[in-house]
């Protein structure tokens, strides 16, 4: 059984209107798939605001109830979430963060514009700086966040690719928004990413 000392913390950011969170999509599987490892500790808590998800409110609540401000913990955010995991990112320093059907964009949704994410550009750079690992998973099916734009911020400005442990793109072509469990292949990425950092030594950030 291998101790809480040496497990890896992971905080699960759920999209906009997902609440409770642990009823919601793949979230209760996932975090119960991990924990049952052994080797991940999953925080999800019911999120404030969140239909509007406004960045003002959930980065502060991301950093103090979840655990999010720990720079040894991996980010795990859907739909809206994943666009938190990034400017989380930009700020501060993490092991990674997996982005699970992300944009860069409010799509043109009113509601995700007034979130706040979207009045500036990203700052790229910044976020591949200061994670040892990024992974992106998108489903071809997508009918919320078109594949062509998951795959735009994953390949061109994030830097993955299908298959590189450690900046790694992975596309399913027969998911859609990932709304229902199982989600076997999320277990696996994040798996093969941080055991890939425990293998060798650390990256600079």
């Amino acid at each position: 059984m291998a101790s809480s000392a040496v497990m890896t913390p992971v905080v699960l950011l759920p999209g906009s209107g997902c609440t409770p969170t642990r009823e919601c999509n793949f979230y209760a599987w996932f975090g119960d798939a991990i924990e049952k490892t052994g080797r991940y500790s999953c925080t999800m808590k019911n999120m404030p605001d969140p239909h509007v998800c406004r960045e003002k409110v959930w980065m502060p609540f991301i950093a103090n109830e979840l655990g999010g401000s720990n720079p040894e913990c991996v980010v795990v955010g859907h739909s809206s979430g994943a666009v938190a995991a990034l400017r989380l990112a930009e700020r501060q320093k993490l092991k990674g963060i997996i982005i699970v059907a992300g944009d860069d964009s409010d799509l043109g949704d009113a509601n995700e514009r007034a979130s706040g994410y979207f009045d500036r550009p990203f700052d790229w750079a910044a976020i591949r700086g200061n994670c040892q690992f990024i992974a992106a998973v998108g489903g071809s099916l997508d009918d919320l966040v078109d594949i062509d734009i998951q795959r735009r911020v994953a390949c061109e400005c994030l830097g993955l690719a299908a298959g590189r442990t450690g900046a790694e793109w992975l596309e399913l072509s027969d998911r859609d928004h990932f709304f229902t469990p199982p989600f076997n292949e999320l277990v696996d990425l994040l798996e093969r990413n941080v055991s890939a950092l425990s293998s060798s030594d650390p990256k600079p950030c």
